[in-house]
């Protein structure tokens, strides 16, 4: 902490500290957790022999918990390990029933150390002093101070891009920034994968039929024309999507053998994003609507029409990045990779659709 506050002039967030930020509505654990998630910039993550409090609904411990917090939110990470403790791991893996009373209060700490190192494959320094964390961590600063300012100039020296590479992600905006092998692929590729994961909460509400909100009351003699005005709405969306695919995504790579135009990949692959959360909200608009029961079924099978969309645009970015992972593996004369970016939409139960409502129609005495 002295060094920290006295040598590098930063804000130590501390609970032993009375200048550590705390929320009274919040328990000790969660105020912990928070504090990484909104305030901290770096975790220096320091693991001895104890395991520490213990979070009744999760059996993790408040350190597991603010590492967890560390890891979801992308900030950088600098852990330093027990000499002692670390050297206990080795045994631990041959012998996980093995007694190491006297070095440890709980061993959840190898499990907890086994996850940082192997899994989540963390840098870890060891330690016998705090000396040895500040040596170290002095260092390990440093560098990030000097990977910082060679960010800040690399933007600095493209005025035009910074403002529309501010809104990237992590990964994302690295890409953009390091431009490696197919950084156009890969830049597309990463920012759907990000657009998909900002409307995690939302497709969850589509996969388990949770509809929230005021929904507007559809009589049947009304039914027909709602209906084909929602038909309308997802035309325009397949005939967007494939305007952005087919058109404003191949511009914005370029021709082979020439860069592609960062801002057009950007504008193409976030508003595929748009029309992946457009998709998911159409079909919620839908399930609001207030219907007479044996119009029920039918709205259901509407509100799926959406799902096929969904679909690919899910598959679209892990796959293109894996392509591209796996291209450099081929051995050396390989026929080059090539990769196809298409969407084939299809309409799920469509059958059972018309033939619904046809026999609707006839209620209604539309035919």
């Amino acid at each position: 902490m002295e060094f920290i506050v006295d040598e590098l002039g930063y804000v130590p967030l501390l609970s032993e500290l009375n200048s550590f930020p705390v929320d009274p509505d919040a328990a000790t654990i969660e105020n912990c957790r928070q504090r990484v998630e909104q305030q901290a910039d770096i975790l220096v993550l320091v693991v001895g022999g104890r395991y520490g409090s213990i979070d009744a609904d999760t059996d993790k411990s408040i350190t597991n918990l603010e590492y967890l917090a560390a890891r979801s939110k992308g900030i950088p990470i600098y852990a330093y390990i027990e000499k002692k403790v670390l050297a206990l791991v080795p045994v631990w893996e041959q012998n996980k029933n093995a007694n190491f009373t006297g070095v440890l209060d709980d061993t959840r700490v190898l499990h907890f150390i086994n996850q940082i190192r192997s899994i989540d494959k963390v840098w870890t320094h060891e330690f016998e002093t705090a000396g040895n964390i500040i040596d170290a961590l002095r260092s390990q600063l440093a560098y990030l101070m000097g990977d910082g300012l060679f960010w800040r100039l690399q933007l600095r020296q493209r005025p035009r891009e910074a403002r529309f590479l501010e809104r990237l992600r992590d990964q994302a905006l690295r890409i953009a920034l390091e431009r490696p092998k197919a950084w156009e692929y890969r830049l597309f590729g990463q920012i759907l994968v990000d657009e998909v994961e900002s409307c995690r909460d939302l497709k969850r509400d589509y996969e388990i039929g949770v509809v929230l909100g005021l929904g507007n009351y559809v009589s049947l003699a009304n039914f027909y024309p709602w209906m084909l005005a929602r038909i309308f709405e997802l035309q325009r969306m397949t005939e967007a999507l494939g305007k952005l695919v087919n058109e404003e995504s191949q511009k914005a790579f370029g021709p082979p053998g020439t860069p592609g135009d960062p801002e057009a990949i950007i504008f193409a692959a976030r508003r595929i994003g748009d029309v992946y959360r457009h998709a998911l909200e159409w079909a919620q608009e839908v399930r609001r609507a207030a219907v007479e029961n044996r119009l029920v079924a039918i709205v259901e099978q509407l509100a799926g029409f959406v799902g096929h969309i969904v679909e690919q645009i899910e598959k679209v970015g892990p796959s293109l990045l894996t392509k591209i992972t796996e291209a450099p593996a081929q051995p050396a004369g390989a026929e080059a990779t090539t990769v196809k970016l298409s969407f084939e939409i299809a309409i799920p139960n469509f059958e059972h659709f018309q033939q619904a409502l046809e026999k609707l129609k006839h209620e209604l005495n539309l035919v």
